[in-house]
């Protein structure tokens, strides 16, 4: 049991610790990582939803979706759906009194407690109880009545009504006994009464111990098999286990103590034979318990007729309603104790036989044979009566008794009681009375079987009886005269009318007896009696009013008050199928929905106002309404189901497919916009925290795949799911607000305050709802990119070489990102694998954008093959390089692996790099050489241009051309990332010259030189995705990589002079595609000295942890993990991080300088620079100047003349005699 409390939940994102702490949810607080230095944050991957790591257990937030199972969960302010308690089944309905929640669906545990269907949470202390043994049944609709204490459960189970006091913690006895004939769907309260919606048509009262859902009650009539005469071929010799008559009525014994077993490895077969006939409906099976051993398959073959039924059953694993024959499937015990199967064609029989054809283990066996009929019978052979001691309560079942002297007579296989030679004084105390189990009031037809006298040649000695119907406690019995000289087998109609279901006090009988003034010796016949229910009790049909008035005993008597009112007479309006499923109480109206027709062109819909007037809201619905709630200002209803407009075809209402609004004032119809595609199967309230308010949402959820197009709004894909903002009467994904990813179902919700709702259903939930990239403030809050990325088709590229991604993934992939300025304009670019539709063009694995719009990229017409955009490098806000798996024409330049876009001109730049060349090109890594224009090309390609350039390459940007680097490193690379200004290290998949692996190199462009970094093998175990250092040294490198062996990851770092492991609490399928090094706000002292005090490593990718689950990006400290991200795809699989990007561009050694020493921006470091140089120059300028004034001052001033006189003019110097001494050049030839 997990303890929490839900009290007091805060409904702003201000106060998430707070709100956490209430629900006893724990939060958990991130690192203080320093992020202001890096400017604008991208994370870009394979996601559609997204969080940042905020309580503990939210990796659970994902688990439930998708299960058939529900589990009970609290909108937390962050919108994460967090998960509280699960049960082992559905959860339907909740309801919330004092600091009680009431729990009603199909479950037998909740958190680690056994209970059955209904339970009760504390909301202060986070308990959960079961009720007194709960309810054997499903529970629809759980209602609290607060002015009386009691919760009120209704479904199908044994009365469909259960009545819990809260104040005594005990079940109180329905007062009208029980809802008869089907399922309670909808409980409200109107006036001070209780009214009842469903599928039931009368009430009554029973207390049966075995389950026998309401919706199913004809089958209710066990047949008894503990008088048939049993018999099997094939029986095990094992004396434990070779009696076939173990089997029968083991309800109160165990499989493994009930089991009969046939030889091991042979087929058998188990035969019950009856001296009556039946028409069985229903088959229920317990498989055998003994070492392994049951039957896999078996056949029902009915005799005479020696047919082979057919029957239906339950598919146990997908719960879909299956057909079987000749070969039917039993569960082993161990997956189900119980199967049920219902046969197709009801067909008379006097014996059957159990075919076991198939088996588990050494053999086939069974531990429980039950057999049901719909007919409610009683024999008057009491031996062929329901059985004593099989799970029905001894005085409920049906029986008889008789007086005098009576014997079996059998003939042609059917037996029955005859009386011979009875006269007067012996007539009145002769008779059989018969006792069928009437538990559903209502009316009946009565039917009573003579056999025919020429059978047993008694036709000379038949007489007449007297058969007397009692039908009700305080009515007067019917009584009928009938002959029973009829040569053949006939039955009679004794009485049609109104029978009261049994109780305590009460039970319905027939009785038979000669009639008492006939002379001479008489033979009497008694057989059996039949009840055929017609019509229920003062015809309920799925609406009941409850005013406790009309019931001052538990008897279940009828009054005319308990009829004749007006929400019980609006069910008789309606057609004899129809089922209630919604009911909603408005300004004394009574809303009622569901699946029926009625009087005055009732559809689906009515209204009952509080005079009694039927009003049928124009025709109401052309289909089946299966939810209703009504709207949070009262002025409306919401509708859900399967239905597409008015039943009024000249109703102007328009957009009503499958969700409607009534408009209670106005009295009309309206949409919800134009709908959706397909049938709602539950609406359910809850509260959004959008945009910093609390929005009142309801959740859709049915088998729907679109909400539909409405005027200029495109159609929306939702795979089952919808929300709709109530303030904003709009379908929140066509609002301006951040939304949460929401996938799943949910089935029901009760606010416990101030718009706080706890929930039931399987969700699973994200923060934000963002399509594969997301932005991250330096205060760590996600928002998401403004454009929806789509796939753009189905074959994927790879991130990496080295890490293939799933070419089977449906998903927008986005592997890289870019920031950059243009004025005082900011930009993001982004790669991948994707497609974005806006109103002018489609683009294409490339975008540019702002906030607003998209100002550029690949239009799907610019590369004649475009597999993805992998890395992306902004040079100076100047021109962005484009990298990755693609080739075609751009303008007049044939491209291939680099195209470059020109950052003012918003598109591509007027020359473009000669394409790269080789059997495959793909570029991974770009960045550029510090202080210098040239960008570093690394991947997989032969040639650049003209020139040889194995995997690495250089690209001028002033020169527009492309250089080699020297040396002899060839093969696939995976990154590049400098360590100072001159020397870059190279990691991937390489040889060197003389053909040693190598994974990590060093390129020194100084000296135009490579080192390999001293031996790798065996210390690395395989190729090096990516390497990143915590200072401008080799010595502190950290990387990832994948093992030669198994292709799977491995996290390393280098210390004292060795290789050691970082990733022991990653778990088996962990892919990690990018590190970096971030810095903290304070140093943390820690054990490892491998990740310095003042910094952590962040590791992005899919990392598996045992201890929060799968994860999209984590800190890792040197000693332990913290999860910083987690991400879902679309099918709530776990989403993928392939790399933080940032508007600060990678300085060296890594990002981690920027954060942890606070570089500035280049641009800034020059203007600073020049800004200093100035300030030298004019202070040596001003001192030379004080100087110069100073000597003046002491040493006298005289002017220079301002003007040359004549002579002085004429003695100007001849140009020889300058340049005289100046060698002359080389003579022309």
């Amino acid at each position: 049991m997990r303890s929490f409390a839900l009290s007091r939940l805060a409904t702003s994102a201000i106060i998430y610790s707070t709100a956490a702490t209430a629900v006893g949810i724990e939060s958990v607080a991130l690192p203080d990582v320093d992020l202001s230095a890096l400017g604008h944050i991208g994370l870009v991957g394979d996601f559609r939803g997204v969080s940042l790591y905020q309580y503990a257990g939210q990796q659970e937030l994902s688990t439930g979706y998708a299960s058939s199972t529900d589990s009970l969960l609290v909108d937390l302010p962050s919108n994460l759906f967090f998960d509280l308690d699960e049960s082992d089944g559905i959860i339907n309905s909740m309801c919330v009194m004092d600091e009680s929640i009431y729990i009603g669906g199909n479950f037998t545990r909740i958190g680690d407690s056994e209970m059955q269907s209904v339970a009760r949470i504390n909301s202060t202390t986070g308990d959960v109880h079961g009720l007194e043994g709960g309810v054997l049944g499903n529970v629809n609709v759980a209602y609290c009545d607060f002015g009386n204490s009691l919760v009120y459960f209704g479904g199908s189970f044994s009365n469909n009504v259960a009545i819990w006091n809260a104040s005594n913690e005990s079940w109180e006895k329905v007062p009208f006994g029980a809802l008869r004939g089907g399922p309670v769907n909808a409980i409200v309260e109107r006036d001070g009464n209780l009214v009842f919606g469903g599928k039931f048509n009368g009430i009554g009262n029973s207390s049966r111990t075995t389950y026998i859902s309401a919706d199913e009650e004809s089958h209710q009539q066990l047949v008894n098999l503990k008088t048939a005469n049993i018999s099997a071929q094939g029986s095990t010799a094992n004396s434990s286990y070779n009696s076939p008559k173990s089997v029968i009525c083991t309800d109160n014994i165990s499989a493994a103590d009930s089991t009969w077993l046939l030889e091991d490895g042979l087929a058998g077969v188990w035969t019950a034979s009856f001296a009556y006939g039946f028409e069985p409906t229903r088959l229920r099976l317990r498989n055998a318990d003994a070492d392994g051993r049951g039957t896999k398959t078996f056949r029902f073959v009915a005799h005479p007729i020696d047919g082979i039924m057919n029957l239906t059953y339950t598919d146990p694993h997908t719960g879909d309603k299956a057909y079987c024959d000749a070969f039917c499937p039993l569960q082993n015990i161990t997956v189900a104790e119980y199967q049920t199967f219902e046969f197709v064609n009801v067909i008379g029989m006097d014996s059957f036989s159990l075919y076991l054809l198939d088996y588990y283990g050494g053999g086939a066996g069974l531990s429980d044979v039950q057999v049901y009929q719909e007919q409610i019978v009683s024999y008057a052979i009491d031996a062929f009566n329901e059985p004593t001691s099989c799970g029905v309560n001894n005085s409920e079942i049906s029986t008889s008794k008789s007086n005098g002297d009576w014997e079996i007579t059998t003939v042609s296989g059917t037996s029955y009681l005859s009386a011979s030679n009875v006269s007067s004084p012996y007539l009145s105390s002769t008779f059989v009375a018969f006792y069928p189990d009437i538990s559903i009031a209502g009316n009946y037809t009565v039917l009573i079987y003579t056999p025919g006298c020429r059978a047993d040649s008694s036709c000379s000695s038949r007489g007449q009886v007297n058969v007397t119907v009692r039908h009700r406690l305080d009515g007067n019995p019917s009584e009928t005269v009938l002959y029973q000289t009829n040569d053949f087998d006939k039955y009679d109609i004794i009485y049609e009318g109104y029978v009261e279901a049994m109780d305590e006090s009460f039970r319905p009988v027939v009785t038979l007896a000669p009639v008492n003034i006939q002379t001479g010796n008489i033979t009497v016949a008694a057989q059996k009696v039949q009840f055929i229910l017609t019509s229920t009790s003062g015809g309920l049909n799925g609406l009941f009013e409850y005013d406790s008035t009309n019931f001052t005993t538990l008897s279940g008597s009828q009054n005319a008050e308990i009829y004749d009112t007006t929400v019980n007479v609006a069910g008789l309006s309606l057609d004899d199928e129809a089922e209630i499923t919604g009911l909603v109480v408005a300004d004394s109206s009574l809303y009622i929905a569901g699946n029926f027709t009625g009087q005055g062109s009732i559809h689906n819909f009515l209204i009952l106002s509080s005079d009694g007037t039927i009003s049928a809201a124009q025709g109401g619905l052309n289909g089946s309404v299966a939810a209703m709630v009504l709207s949070d200002d009262g002025k409306s209803i919401i509708i859900g189901g399967d239905f597409g407009a008015t039943a009024n075809e000249s109703s102007s209402a328009f957009g009503l497919s499958h969700v409607a609004r009534y408009e209670i004032q106005n009295a009309t119809w309206t949409g919800l916009d134009n709908g959706l595609n397909g049938p709602v199967d539950d609406i359910v309230r809850v509260s959004l925290n959008l945009s910093g308010n609390i929005y009142s949402t309801l959740m859709f959820t049915g088998d729907f795949s679109k909400i539909l197009a409405d005027g200029d709004e495109e159609a929306i894909s939702t795979a089952g799911f919808a929300l709709w903002i109530e303030s904003d009467t709009a379908w929140a994904y066509r609002t301006a607000y951040e939304l949460p990813f929401i996938t799943g179902s949910l089935s029901a919700s009760v606010e416990i305050e101030n718009g706080t709702y706890i929930l039931a259903g399987s969700i699973s939930s994200q923060s934000l709802v963002t399509s594969s990239g997301a932005l991250l403030s330096s205060g760590l809050d996600l928002s998401a990119m403004p454009f929806d990325f789509t796939d753009s088709d189905g074959t994927l590229a790879r991130r990496s070489l080295l890490l293939p991604v799933d070419k089977n993934s449906s998903s927008s992939l986005l592997y890289s990102g870019a920031f950059y300025r243009n004025g005082s304009t900011e930009y993001s670019a982004v790669g991948g694998k994707f497609t974005i539709d806006t109103q002018s063009a489609s683009y294409q694995n490339f975008v540019v954008f702002n906030d607003t719009d998209v100002t550029g990229g690949f239009l799907s017409s610019d590369l004649s093959e475009s597999t993805a955009v992998l890395a992306l490098y902004n040079y100076e806000n100047a021109s962005l390089i484009i990298g990755g798996e693609f080739s075609g024409t751009i303008g007049e330049n044939d491209v291939n692996g680099v195209i470059v876009w020109d950052l003012g001109a918003q598109t591509f730049a007027s020359k473009q790099p000669p394409p790269l060349g080789g059997d495959r090109v793909q570029v991974n890594s770009i960045v550029s050489r510090p202080s210098t224009s040239s960008i570093i090309v690394a991947g997989t390609f032969s040639t650049a241009g003209s020139i040889t350039c194995n995997g690495l390459c250089i690209y001028d940007l002033d020169t527009q051309s492309w250089s080699s680097v020297t040396g002899g490193i060839s093969g696939d690379i995976s990154s590049v990332r400098f360590i100072d200004s001159d020397k870059a290290i190279v990691s991937g998949n390489m040889t060197t010259g003389d053909s040693t692996t190598c994974y990590m190199a060093q390129y020194d462009f100084g000296s135009s030189s490579w080192s390999t970094l001293g031996s790798q093998l065996p210390q690395l175990p395989g190729p090096v995705n990516v390497f990143i250092s915590t200072s401008d040294s080799v010595s502190d490198a950290l990387v990832t990589g994948v093992y030669t062996a198994n292709a799977s990851t491995y996290l390393m770092a280098h210390s004292s002079g060795s290789w050691v492991s970082l990733g022991n609490s990653l778990l088996e399928g962990t892919v990690i595609y990018d590190l970096e090094v971030l810095g903290l706000i304070s140093s943390a002292p820690r054990n490892s000295s491998i990740i310095p005090d003042d910094s952590l490593l962040l590791v992005l990718g899919d990392l598996k942890f045992a201890e929060y689950g799968n994860v999209s990006a984590a800190f890792f400290d040197g000693d332990s993990w913290t999860p910083f991200v987690y991400s879902v795809k679309e099918d709530n699989s776990p989403g993928v991080i392939y790399s933080l990007f940032t508007e600060v561009a990678e300085s060296v050694p890594s990002i981690y300088a920027a954060a942890h020493e606070k570089h500035l921006k280049a641009g800034y470091v020059v203007l600073i620079s020049l800004a200093i140089s100035l300030a030298i120059m004019f202070i040596i300028i001003g001192t030379g100047l004080l100087v110069a004034y100073w000597r003046r001052r002491s040493e006298g001033y005289e002017p220079f003349p301002s003007k040359l006189s004549d002579e002085q003019i004429a003695q100007t110097l001849l140009p020889a005699a300058l340049f005289g001494d100046i060698p002359s050049g080389p003579s022309k030839q």
